[in-house]
Formats: structure tokens, sequence, C-alpha cells
């Protein structure tokens, strides 16, 4: 049963995260074909697509945490994942720019389904060891931002550049990927925990919410910095650093974003073995350093030192959530860290970046965003000690 979940969730979050580098790819043929400014790329990208999610997160997830079959639910998100793309693709067809940011709203809320769900059921699954089942799990996130930036772009050379024909394979590709997470029903038993006296219960939870706020103003933070780059990484990579809108663009994305396939079971075993809150700290300002490294010297190996800190929040994160929270309330903890956090923080970074660098550069609006980064690895040595919890084999 481990290793049907660890697949299940493992192929959801290589359709849910390869989908999330569609659009950046996308957004300069937008203001390179189209004419659209970067700070209306920055609108559309942090209060459509992000901005939907941070908000239906928590929703879709407090509704998860009523019902046991998570699997199916998880599906309906790739399923409307591939129906926003198809419907992205036409939009730019047509020129018609509110059918553009419909269709990227309804990407936005695909993406709120899968991340705190998918935690959940490893959290809950593999319990003390879901450091490295997350680790095992997010490097399928990672392969599929790797594979899909060199995916779009040459399916766009391939088909002569029709991009609506482009986003029709890759949403037609969701469809398909869907359809095992809905009609495959794997149900999780949820653990109550158990229960202290009521004194200590008042003080654990408070000190549980206040770990949670902790972890979703860090998380949010890191997210200005992260998704504020990684939205205009092809857009810098185009204007700044001499690459062309071909499949040479997707293969530096992809070299880029390959580390973290490996990074992240290297560092969700780490944070099993040496403690979640350092390993945490070490990536946040390893992505920051190696961010401005790249700036000024554009080379990349350094941007795929970026990569491998940079993308490493999944695992890290979340399984420090589930250090802290009942197992009964997983998914919907995790919404709020990561729908409102990690995804919320989504909604600023864009903005600031395509804002700043209207009025100037985006190397310069990418060491601006920067700070943030270096505030959040600060703020990890608030987080305190986790309670222990019992260990579980990860496979059997």
């Amino acid at each position: 049963m481990k290793i049907r979940i660890l697949t299940l969730t493992s192929l959801s979050h290589f359709i849910n995260d390869g989908n999330s580098w569609v659009l950046p790819v996308t957004f300069i043929f937008l203001i390179t074909y189209l004419g659209i400014s970067k700070f209306l790329i920055g609108i559309l990208s942090g209060a459509f697509f992000f901005g939907i999610s941070a908000l239906a997160s928590p929703l879709v997830s407090k509704i998860a945490d009523k019902f046991t079959n998570y699997s199916s639910i998880m599906g309906i998100g790739i399923l409307l994942w591939g129906i926003g793309l198809i419907s992205f693709g036409y939009s730019i067809q047509l020129h018609f720019l509110p059918l553009v940011f419909i269709s990227v709203a309804i990407a936005g809320f695909a993406s709120a389904f899968y991340h705190p769900i998918g935690a959940a059921v490893l959290s809950i699954t593999y319990k003390g060891n879901a450091g490295i089942a997350l680790g095992i799990n997010g490097s399928m996130g990672s392969l599929g931002r790797a594979i899909y930036p060199t995916l779009t772009l040459s399916l766009f050379a391939i088909l002569n550049k029709d991009m609506t024909l482009d986003m029709l394979i890759i949403g037609i590709i969701s469809i398909i990927a869907a359809l095992p997470s809905i009609f495959l029903k794997i149900s999780i038993t949820k653990e109550e925990d158990h229960k202290t006296p009521s004194s200590s219960n008042t003080t654990s939870t408070r000190g549980t919410l206040f770990v949670v706020i902790l972890l979703t103003i860090i998380a949010l933070l890191r997210s200005i910095f992260g998704q504020g780059i990684s939205q205009f990484l092809p857009t810098l990579l185009v204007e700044n650093y001499g690459y062309s809108y071909n499949v040479n663009l997707g293969e530096a994305i992809t070299i880029a974003l390959a580390a973290a396939i490996v990074g992240q079971p290297i560092l969700g075993f780490l944070s099993d073995r040496v403690g979640r809150r350092l390993i945490y700290a070490i990536s946040t300002f390893g992505a920051a350093l190696t961010l401005l490294l790249f700036l000024k010297i554009p080379n990349i190996a350094l941007l795929s030192l970026f990569g491998f800190f940079n993308f490493s929040a999944f695992p890290l994160m979340l399984s420090i959530v589930g250090d802290f929270v009942p197992r009964n309330s997983a998914s919907f903890a995790n919404s709020l860290v990561w729908g409102l956090g990690v995804t919320g923080g989504g909604v600023i970074g864009p903005i600031v970046v395509g804002a700043v660098s209207q009025v100037s550069n985006l190397v310069f609006a990418s060491e601006i965003v920067t700070i943030m980064a270096f505030v959040a690895g600060a703020l990890t040595a608030l987080i305190p000690k986790p309670p222990k919890r019992t260990k579980v084999p990860l496979f059997g």
C-alpha cells in the first residue's frame, strides 16, 4: 500500500509541477510575440495564478480532511490543470486577454490541490520517515519541472510555433494522467494523536498555532523570492543573458531545475537525520547566495545550484509542519503554510519583480527580492524543537 501511495502521489506531483513551469515559459512568448508588458505579466502570474491558488488551497484541503479518499481530489486538480492549459492555448490564438486571465485562474485553482493533499497523505502514511518519503516524491515534482520547459519549447518548434496546439497536447497529457488518481481509490486512515491533560493540551495547541503562523510567514518570504525569480527566469535569460526563445532556452532551464531531482531526496534525508530546521535554513541561504552569484557570473553551474537549493521547499517545509500538527489536521495546516505562505508569496513576488523591472531591469528586480530569502532564513532560528514522533519503516 505504501508503494502505491508513493507512486500515485509522485505521478501527480510530476504533472502538477511540470505544468507549473509551462506558464513561465509561455510568459516570455506573451511578452515577445503579443507585446504584453512585464508588469502585466507579473499581475497575471501573481494575482490570478497564485492568488486563486492561495485562496482556494485552504478550502480544498478543509474539504479533503473530511474524506479518506484523497486520491480522487488530487486527480480532480490534475484534470483542471489540463482544462486550464487547453483554454490558455486557445486564448492566445484568439488574442483575447480576458480569456488569458480566466485560463490562468483555472490553472491557479488546479495548483491548489496537490501540495497540501499530497503532503498530508505522505505524512499520515510515513509518519517519522516523512522527510525522505516527501523527498522521493518531491524529486518527481522536480523531474516534471525539469522536463516541461524543454518539452514545451520542443513542441513549439516541432509544431511550427503553434502555441495553441502546444498547450492542447500538454493539456491532454494532464487529463490522461488524472485518470488513475480519480478512479484508483486509495483510502487513508487518519490517526488521532493521543490526548494529554486539558492544561497541557491548551498549551500544546497554542504552541502549534504559533509554529504554523511562523512557518507561514517564513514560507511567504521565501516564496516572494523564489516565485518572483521563477516566474521571470525564462524572461531573465532571454533579455539579459543572450538566450533565444527556442529549445536552447528550455535546455538551460531544464539543467537549472534538474539539480533538485537529486536535491530533494538528499535534503529530505538530511532533514530526517540532522534536523529539518537547519537544512531548511541552509537551503534558503544557499538559494539566495547562488542566485546573486549567477546574476554577476552567469554560469549554468551556478544556476543549477540555485535550483538545487530553491526547489527543496516541498519536502523540508511540509515535513516540519507534519512534526507539529496532529495527523487529522495535516492537510489543512499544510494548506495554510503552502497555500497562504508559499503560494501567497507567489502573489507578491512576480508583481514586485514585474513592477521593478518595468522601471529598471530584471537583474536589479531579482536582487531586490533576494532580501526576502535572507530574512526567511534568519527567521528559521525561531522555530522551536519539534516533539518526537514514532517512526515507521519507509517501505512495507
